[in-house]
């Protein structure tokens, strides 16, 4: 799975639930605010993430900023490094390839523990 970042059309949850399930994937909804940007991380697993509601931006190692807003679909492999910019409350569905249940902590991972 390579790194995507598309907006289209808004989605419901259901329909980005039942998507993520159509990809074999573990999915679960919930709202987060990112009070302030994040340090240079990445994740255990890959991802697919849809935009519920509300607004989010992300910004890449390379420092490109993505704005997102409803209908927003993401997809980034496992080890992809990125950054959480302050952004007000919004709604994601994620799905990944490991159960949440069985993430390791933390969660985002120090870009300094990446081998590459």
């Amino acid at each position: 799975m390579e790194f995507t970042f598309t907006q289209g059309d808004p989605i419901t949850e259901e329909e980005a639930l039942a998507e993520a399930e159509k990809m074999g994937l573990h999915a679960f909804a919930f709202d987060t605010e990112v009070e302030e940007d994040s340090e240079l991380h990445w994740h255990e697993f890959k991802a697919a993430i849809w935009l519920i509601s509300g607004e989010a931006n992300l910004a890449t190692e390379d420092g490109t900023v993505y704005e997102a807003k409803p209908g927003c679909r993401l997809t980034a492999p496992a080890g992809w490094l990125h950054r959480e910019l302050t952004s007000q409350t919004h709604r994601l569905v994620i799905g990944t390839d490991i159960p949440s249940q069985d993430w390791t902590q933390p969660v985002n991972k120090p870009a300094a523990e990446l081998s590459r």
